[in-house]
């Protein structure tokens, strides 16, 4: 919850029977979007693909094609100007319908698969209020440290709550495009037994699925690198070039901290002001981090690094999701973090600040 995610869409395709085209009708309640584009996108290997675009009139739209295999698309628009919306639909030929509400939510029906992506999308939609005023009341005044761990707890349940949603629709739905769909969108969140419990769910034709078959590898490397194990060491460039290795740090502190972020991770810039802070109060003896960022323009990141005053060790290989660091600890959503003890023993990933103010202080 909360964080930005590698490959959150991703292209699934089946085969689709049936209809020998699609028709999309839609509605929009908001009447600023009338003289504006709707569009279909597909995300491919990382970049968004436009497959067709209508004009809204009357607060109405309209889409008509022919659909070689149904996919997992999206249907988005930008409203107002800095905006952007997308919500996913499985694109199959036959007659589809969609609303879209005032906040931009879309509501599909029409197709048997669309109709149950739709249950899943309707119960996220109350998560995603019930979290989003959560981190709304979080941010809107100083907390004692009492509040702040009551809060941690808090955020702690909405993600096993979030958890539950996802992992039971991917487990009563596996071998379905929406329910794999759901899975690789969700599936940073899980342990790794929940994780492995769908896949032995899995029949094979799913498990070729390319995004299964790297998330397979991924449990993997997650397995080495879990909690209680030794660390894996990082040797990337710094801002000045020159390279710095993870294992030149630990040990010379009590703690390290690995910090994956980027430039634009709205997130990361949400987290960092907590991370300045728990720095700011262990750095010396106790704590060093080691912040690895998944940007790709140098200018950016070091844009970032200087205005945000980011003053502990950067690195970065440029090469975004694809950075050596991230492959190396299975990172899949940033921001994500990982403990390291001074004898290099992994005691944390993705932990909370109380909860590593906790390992701090050896309680």
């Amino acid at each position: 919850m909360n964080k930005v995610l590698f490959y959150a869409l991703t292209v699934l395709a089946f085969c689709s029977c049936g209809a020998k085209e699609f028709s999309i009708e839609g509605v929009v309640s908001e009447k600023g979007l009338n003289g504006s584009k709707v569009y279909i996108k597909e995300r491919i290997n990382l970049e968004w693909i436009v497959v067709d675009s209508s004009v809204v009139e009357n607060n109405k739209f309209s889409f008509k094609g022919i659909a070689d295999s149904a996919k997992i698309a999206y249907l988005a628009y930008t409203y107002p100007a800095d905006n952007k919306i997308r919500q996913a639909f499985v694109l199959e030929n036959g007659r589809l319908t969609v609303a879209v509400d005032s906040t931009g939510f879309m509501t599909f029906a029409g197709t048997a698969q669309n109709d149950l992506l739709q249950t899943y999308q309707n119960d996220k939609n109350v998560f995603n209020m019930k979290a989003e005023a959560f981190y709304k009341s979080k941010g809107n005044s100083v907390k004692t440290p009492e509040q702040e761990l009551a809060l941690a707890k808090e955020e702690e349940t909405l993600t096993k709550e979030e958890v539950a949603i996802d992992k039971k629709f991917a487990t009563d739905h596996v071998n379905t495009i929406v329910g794999t769909h759901v899975l690789v969108n969700s599936f940073y969140q899980m342990n790794i037994d929940e994780k492995e419990a769908i896949i032995a769910l899995m029949n094979d034709e799913t498990k070729k699925v390319e995004r299964i078959q790297e998330i397979m590898s991924d449990i993997a490397i997650e397995k080495k690198t879990a909690v209680g194990n030794q660390f894996s060491d990082i040797n990337l460039p710094t801002l000045s070039g020159e390279s710095l290795a993870l294992s030149s740090l630990v040990g010379r502190t009590d703690f390290v901290l690995v910090d994956f972020w980027a430039s634009w991770c709205g997130p990361c810039m949400h987290f960092l002001p907590d991370l300045k802070a728990f720095y700011a109060k262990y750095k010396g003896t106790k704590l060093e981090i080691y912040g690895v960022s998944l940007d790709e323009n140098k200018d950016a990141w070091q844009g970032i690094v200087s205005a945000k005053q980011m003053i502990w060790k950067q690195v970065s290989d440029l090469k975004g999701w694809k950075c050596e660091g991230s492959r190396v600890y299975a990172v899949n959503s940033i921001p994500s973090t990982i403990l390291i003890d001074k004898n290099g023993k992994i005691v944390g990933r993705n932990l909370t600040i109380p909860e590593m103010e906790k390992l701090l202080a050896g309680k």
